[in-house]
C-alpha cells in the first residue's frame, strides 16, 4: 500500500520526468499533462488483483519500469553500442506510459467472500462461516477500447507524443509473447531488431514480479 504522501511523490517524478524530455516537432506534454491530471491515473491501480493492485499502483508501476529500464540501458549500452543520453526520451516515453491505457480503467466493486469461524451462523461441508463483503478493483463496463492494452497504450500516447517507429514497437510489444495478440511467430525477431522493445519487456517483468512483489 502507498500512502498519500507517496503517491503525490510519484505524481511529482512523474510529471517531472514528462517535463525533461527534449521538444519534438507535434509533441504537446502540457496537454498530456493536464489530460492524465484529470483521471484517475496518479491514484489508479496497476491491476485488479495481482501487481500494485492498490490505490497508486499504476503510476508506481510506470516509475519502476522507467528505474529499471534506465538500469538496463546503462548496463547494455556498450553492447548495444548506444549512448545513454541519445536514447533517454525513448526510454523515458515508452517506460512511463506503455499503460495509460490503464486510466480510467478501474472502478470499486464489492465481493462477497466466505470467512470461516467457529462463531459463523452458516454451515457447509468445510465448517461454519460467515459472509464478508470485501471491496475490491473491477474493470469498468464503459472502458475505452482501441484495440488490445497495448495497442490502446501506443494509440493514446501518440495524441501527445509523435513516437519513433522503435516507441512504437516498444509500447505495442511490451507484454512480449504474453499478449494475446502479439507477434507470438516472430517475438524473437521484434525484440533482435529492437533493442528497446526488449528492454522495456524486462522491465515491465522485473517491476511487476519483483519490484512489486508481495
Amino acid at each position: 500500500m502507498l500512502t498519500n504522501e507517496q503517491i503525490m511523490n510519484n505524481k511529482t517524478d512523474f510529471i517531472g520526468l514528462l517535463n525533461s524530455l527534449t521538444p519534438r516537432e507535434g509533441m504537446d506534454i502540457e496537454k498530456l499533462i493536464k489530460k492524465l491530471e484529470n483521471s484517475d491515473f496518479f491514484y489508479a491501480p496497476a491491476s485488479t488483483q495481482f501487481h500494485n493492485s492498490h490505490e497508486g499502483g499504476l503510476c508506481d508501476h510506470c516509475l519502476n519500469v522507467c528505474s529499471n529500464m534506465l538500469q538496463l540501458v546503462d548496463m547494455k549500452a556498450e553492447a548495444l553500442e548506444i549512448n545513454p543520453e541519445d536514447v533517454r526520451d525513448s526510454v523515458i516515453i515508452v517506460s512511463l506510459l506503455h499503460d495509460i491505457s490503464k486510466m480510467n480503467l478501474y472502478t470499486r466493486g464489492i465481493k462477497n467472500e466466505k470467512v470461516y469461524t467457529e462463531e459463523g451462523s452458516k454451515y457447509d461441508e468445510l465448517g461454519r462461516y460467515e459472509w464478508v463483503s470485501k471491496r475490491i478493483w473491477v474493470t469498468r463496463d464503459d472502458k475505452f477500447i482501441f484495440g488490445s492494452h497495448e495497442s490502446t497504450s501506443e494509440f493514446m500516447v501518440r495524441k501527445f507524443i509523435p513516437l519513433q517507429i522503435e516507441e512504437s514497437v516498444a509500447i505495442l510489444h511490451h507484454m512480449g509473447s504474453m499478449g494475446w495478440d502479439s507477434a507470438k511467430d516472430n517475438i524473437g525477431e521484434v525484440f533482435n531488431k529492437y533493442w528497446l522493445a526488449l528492454l522495456l519487456y524486462q522491465a515491465d517483468m522485473l517491476a511487476t514480479y519483483v519490484d512489486e512483489r508481495y
